[in-house]
């Protein structure tokens, strides 16, 4: 996890990694948004940020200089979200983490080591920002009159869905090298999830995002297409109460309930949970 700064050492430049309270850790909202991802891809969820009508530059070796997706995805429930729907209902994600104008029921304290830690420093390829080409399947055109941008212009026609980094990827032969601070691994991070107001299916759904009791390691920060950034929940204690203020335990019937709700989206969940097995 990345702090946005650098630092010169020994003539060279390393990208400072994030600390909390000076002890390497990773900040309260890096993990919620990737909680979110997860609990998108496993539930009937719209994707909150609507990308441009309009085209947008890539890079490509293959000669796309600009791609967009057609109007007829762009319209599609997954971008406007049901809160757009004429019930106005919102999607499960929105509903229990929050858009424009709702607040989320579900925050997170930093996280950081409980030892005084000190950062190790490796190398990673240069990182690119995602291409919009690469997100589904599509057909190249040459750029039409008003469109931005001059030459072949990529469409994109068919999603091939939420988008995960399943492992290492390929590294380009002439890529250069960054250097980076990383927390050593087999390190424990603690920190708070605090839930307001949850019904019992999205308990569940929630426990299944944080992969507890199946196993799935979360991915987080820049580096993981590269081996970094596999967090697995070791140690999971609850404190809940019910809307009376009695104690309420831990129950694994939560998940059970998330799994038969209209809510789960199963194919995702599966697939979702088979990619953040092992290594991963």
């Amino acid at each position: 996890m990345g702090a946005g700064s650098k630092k010169l050492v020994d003539g060279d430049v390393i990208r400072q990694g994030c600390r909390i309270h000076g002890r390497p850790g990773v900040p309260g909202a890096s993990i919620k948004g990737v909680l979110r991802a997860r609990y998108e891809a496993i539930t009937r969820s719209c994707v909150p940020f609507r990308p441009p009508k309009g085209s947008v530059r890539v890079r490509s070796s293959s000669g796309i200089e600009h791609a967009r997706l057609d109007d007829r995805l762009l319209d599609g429930e997954v971008f406007r979200g049901r809160a757009e729907a004429a019930d106005g209902h919102l999607c499960p994600a929105c509903a229990l983490f929050g858009r424009m104008s709702l607040r989320s029921r579900v925050t997170l304290t930093d996280f950081s080591v409980e030892a005084q830690v000190g950062f190790d420093v490796a190398e990673i390829p240069e990182q690119f920002s995602p291409n919009l080409h690469h997100v589904g399947r599509g057909t190249l055109r040459p750029s039409r009159e008003g469109e931005r941008g001059r030459g072949d212009l990529y469409e994109v026609h068919a999603l091939h869905g939420r988008k995960f980094a399943v492992g290492r990827g390929p590294v380009a032969d002439n890529a250069r090298q960054q250097k980076i601070e990383v927390l050593p691994a087999g390190h424990v991070l603690q920190g708070e999830m605090r839930v307001h107001n949850a019904l019992p299916r999205e308990l569940g759904g929630l426990l299944v995002a944080l992969g507890w009791k199946r196993g799935s390691a979360l991915k987080i920060g820049g580096g993981k297409a590269h081996g970094f950034g596999r967090i697995r929940l070791q140690h999971l204690v609850a404190r809940l109460r019910d809307h009376a203020g009695r104690p309420v335990a831990m129950d694994e019937a939560w998940i059970t309930s998330f799994e038969q709700s209209e809510d789960c989206h199963v194919e995702g969940m599966v697939r979702l949970l088979q990619i953040h097995q092992g290594d991963c």
